[in-house]
């Protein structure tokens, strides 16, 4: 995925620059804030936050789906985001809290960032899935993604974790946590990233959800959703 590498860290170094140029059922919100009336500021204040987490989990739910013909996926991203489509790649730059003008203006180097990335591979078309793995392994998955997800020339300072090769009946999976280090120039902070690769006959697929560390998990729902909703089709 040598064509891919250089895409990514391309795009990477285009958002670093931009980083230092650019700025369960719940109650009915009135029911949480009749409740806590007699609190006084203090039930104000919480029905307040209460209120601003219904409306972030409802903002983080809606999705848009895309698909594409040409490298046969689909797959649903929160409507919230900036989406930036490109040959074989779709993103998408979230704030914090999915809001559409402040997307329009997260720097993709230090918001949620959910991403698919398709390569076309010739020499793999017709391959069975076991050949598949010889042809691109666990090693070559994970020598790939300093660079292709954190930006990090410097493998030593990327932590993967979690790695897992699943060989199935067409394809090849691979998965992996990654943790990016911090950029101080940057004033980048360290960084968490979720990556799933699909091996199959012809294409090569990459999804990544990647955010700051202390996000990463506020953002679990979205993430979840992101990576359970890519379909490959025939």
């Amino acid at each position: 995925m040598q064509r891919a590498s250089r895409q990514y860290g391309n795009r990477e170094l285009r958002f670093r620059a931009c980083a230092l140029t650019s700025p369960a059922k719940w109650r009915a919100p009135s029911v949480c804030g009749a409740a806590l009336r007699p609190l006084g500021g203090f039930g104000v204040a919480l029905s307040a936050l209460i209120t601003a987490s219904l409306a972030l989990a409802q903002s983080a739910s809606e999705t848009k789906a895309f698909q594409s013909g040409q490298f046969r996926y689909s797959v649903a991203l929160p409507a919230g985001c900036r989406h930036e489509e490109g040959p074989g790649t779709l993103d998408a730059v979230c704030s914090t809290d999915f809001d559409p003008d402040k997307s329009a203006m997260a720097s993709a180097a230090s918001a949620l960032v959910l991403e698919v990335g398709v390569e076309p591979v010739p020499e793999d078309a017709g391959k069975v899935p076991a050949e598949l793995a010889r042809r691109y392994d666990e090693a070559q998955f994970k020598a790939e993604l300093p660079e292709n997800v954190c930006g990090e020339s410097d493998k030593t300072r990327v932590r993967i974790e979690n790695v897992k090769q699943v060989v199935e009946e067409t394809r090849v999976g691979y998965t992996a946590d990654v943790a990016c280090p911090e950029i101080k120039f940057l004033g980048l902070g360290e960084r968490h990233a979720r990556v799933e690769v699909f091996v199959t006959p012809g294409l090569r697929y990459r999804l990544m959800a990647r955010a700051p560390i202390e996000e990463f998990e506020q953002h679990k729902e979205a993430v979840d959703a992101f990576f359970a909703s890519f379909r490959i089709h025939p």
